[in-house]
């Protein structure tokens, strides 16, 4: 059998069940996309910015469990132009196939070694340099991808085996999901003693992060059995229920709502899934986990980085749950009875958003406002994806999240611009959902021309601008150390001409007596599949309690000196506004 190299990449694409792919046709991967062209499978998106395709590609393997998000970019400038997006994916554990299309492999053309670049930013490299193991690559950089903790796989494919026909076996060979030979089990002594210790303890704890998705039922019962309170990393946010009377927020310690942080204070044995206790996941390191620390993880190098584990449980996630709960049943028949801690954590609730109802926004949005109507107007199962900055952890801290996979964001790597590609993508895979993007209007300018796409696709989107004028993470942070703001004033956009010159709609909300009837048209709008602004006058002068505790437990780490420093500046921002 002789075929091109184009056509055995879209018969590998296909048998992996690929259903979109992102990218910008090239001279070096354009016969890869007449193929694609082809198939009764595959629909090839083009976006504006191969960064864009990453954000895409990332966003559909988060929002459809079981998918691999995939890119169809050149090598050299497309590549190093989607880095970002795909070291988030990396950092965050998501995964990606990137195919890229490279120069003449007989000619030595490329000056810039792409795959080199990507080596400390992916699981694995490949280049192709035969017609015969283009499927074989492809099915590998597949299983690679998806197993052990998940992660983008860079194959590269020369332009003149693209076009050209080769000899190839037959026949061709069939994408079987293979058991991971190398995957860790996890042992029953080992399931049994993380058990006990979490028995023992007085006032256990759960903190969930990305990795437990997939486990919630499981994790519900876990919780109920332990009578455990528990909260979830910013990319685990939709890991476990905010409904459930255990939920008690995004993180613990002293820069966690007060809900979690009061539920966590006692707490003498965490059971820490899927969390690397980064500076974010630790809030610049405030939340302090006990001794007695039971982790589990799918991958072998996440235990023991800054905090020791008193028990290590490493293997498959909603296995190692199951097991676990199994061990605290027959240790421990009856679920545990948490009607008090219940009753505190929902008590906090109640205060912590009364208190921001009363927040004076001056005329603006208040964010708690916006939030508490957004949850009550959108579905159970509607889909949250915010961007980078001050929105993101007022969006975790407010807006309550059911649904596994209805929450996402660039957790891991901040990777500002991945909120309108990333509502684009997971509207593709989840047409039948709700999907709206809450971002910055710094954001917006990164990459609101993204917002084509789904004007082409009449995907029904809705993005929500959280506008000030201001790179406002960045400005705030300035103003508090230095007493200035260099390079963080936007200007005044017109965000309904933009909307207007690409065909979205747009509906300005200018005070918190708009919120409600600009979410009920904005709903109307996208129902009928066309994509919509909202653009929202945000009232950004309360910062979430994670800000706030994150700029705390910076200020304690400097001298007294610079502290005073600090304070003094702080005090003069306060006067001056």
């Amino acid at each position: 059998m002789n075929k091109t190299g184009a056509w055995l990449t879209r018969y590998a694409l296909e048998q992996l069940d690929v259903s979109h792919t992102f990218g910008i046709p090239g001279v070096q991967n354009a016969e890869i996309y007449d193929q694609l062209n082809q198939s009764k499978q595959i629909t090839p998106h083009l976006v504006n910015h191969e960064m864009s395709a990453a954000f895409m590609a990332d966003a559909l393997s988060r929002t459809s469990a079981g998918s691999i998000g995939t890119m169809v970019v050149v090598a050299g400038s497309g590549v190093t132009h989607a880095i970002s997006g795909i070291g988030e994916a990396y950092m965050a554990g998501i995964p990606l196939l990137i195919i890229a299309g490279s120069p003449h492999s007989q000619l030595g053309l490329q000056s810039l070694d792409t795959g080199e670049i990507l080596k400390p930013l992916t699981k694995a490299v490949y280049r192709i340099s035969n017609h015969q193991e283009i499927v074989k690559i492809l099915f590998e950089a597949h299983q690679i991808a998806t197993s052990d903790r998940p992660g983008p796989v860079y194959v590269e494919i020369p332009v003149d085996i693209q076009q050209l026909e080769g000899e190839i076996s037959e026949p061709l060979p069939t994408f079987i999901q293979s058991a991971n030979d190398n995957a860790p089990t996890v042992s029953d002594a080992d399931l049994d003693a993380a058990a006990k210790q979490l028995l023992k303890a007085k006032s256990p704890g759960i903190i969930v992060g990305w990795g437990g998705v997939d486990a919630q039922q499981e994790l519900i019962i876990l919780a109920e059995q332990l009578g455990a309170p528990v909260c979830t990393t910013l990319s685990g946010i939709s890991s476990f229920p905010a409904k459930h009377p255990l939920h008690a927020g995004m993180l613990f310690g002293p820069a966690a709502v007060p809900s979690a942080e009061h539920a966590f204070k006692e707490c003498d044995c965490l059971l820490a899934i899927c969390t690397s206790f980064n500076e974010i996941d630790t809030a610049a390191g405030s939340a302090q986990p006990p001794r007695c620390l039971v982790q589990i993880d799918n991958d072998r190098d996440s235990f023991n980085t800054d905090y020791p584990a008193s028990s290590i449980l490493c293997g498959d996630i909603k296995q190692t749950v199951t097991g676990l709960l199994y061990k605290l049943q027959e240790q421990q028949p009856s679920p545990a009875i948490s009607s008090d801690m219940a009753s505190a954590i929902a008590t906090d609730k109640a205060a912590f958003i009364e208190d921001w109802f009363g927040h004076n926004s001056k005329g603006r949005v208040n964010p708690a406002l916006f939030f508490e109507k957004l949850r009550k107007a959108i579905n159970e199962d509607a889909i949250i994806v915010t961007d980078d900055g001050l929105h993101t952890f007022l969006a975790a801290e407010l807006m309550a999240i059911n649904s596994p996979r209805s929450f996402i964001s660039p957790s891991d790597f901040n990777a500002m611009g991945y909120c309108i590609p990333a509502v684009n993508a997971a509207k593709l895979v989840n047409p039948k959902k709700q999907t709206i993007g809450i971002l910055g209007d710094a954001a917006m300018l990164m990459n609101g021309m993204e917002a084509l796409t789904a004007v082409r696709e009449n995907l029904g989107t809705i993005y929500c601008i959280f506008n000030d004028g201001k790179v406002s993470r960045v400005n705030r942070s300035q103003r508090v150390s230095q007493n200035q703001s260099t390079c963080t004033k936007l200007g005044n956009v017109n965000w309904g001409a933009f909307a207007d010159s690409i065909e979205c709609g747009y509906i300005p909300v200018r005070n918190n007596d708009e919120i409600e009837l600009a979410l009920r048209h904005a709903l109307e709008t996208a129902a009928q599949k066309q994509p919509i602004f909202l653009d929202i006058a945000i009232d950004y002068s309360r910062s979430s309690n994670y800000a706030q505790g994150v700029a705390k437990a910076n200020m304690a780490k400097l001298s007294g000196k610079n502290k005073l420093g600090q304070f003094g500046r702080a005090i003069v921002r306060k006067l001056t506004g």
